[in-house]
């Protein structure tokens, strides 16, 4: 399938595929649940969740022991 609206241009195809759980979620996801939507390890996640955030693409914010992704529109 194509996901020509979740396209974002360079993108690597792991990173794609968080973007487009994060909007098939509603734009926000905590992200425990968003783990279990995906195929990586934790740590794996972690690691993506931080490049996306290092490019503007998500915010992170504190929620008891865990996160919440943001997706910025």
């Amino acid at each position: 399938g194509t996901f020509s609206s979740t396209k974002v241009i360079g993108l690597p195809q792991d990173l794609e595929e968080i973007v487009a759980k994060i909007k098939e979620a509603g734009g926000r996801i905590n992200q425990l649940e968003l783990r279990q939507k995906l195929p990586q390890s934790e740590s794996k996640i972690s690691y993506m969740l931080a490049d996306l955030e290092s490019r503007g693409l998500i915010r992170k914010i504190k929620k008891g022991r865990g996160n919440i992704i943001i997706l910025n529109e």
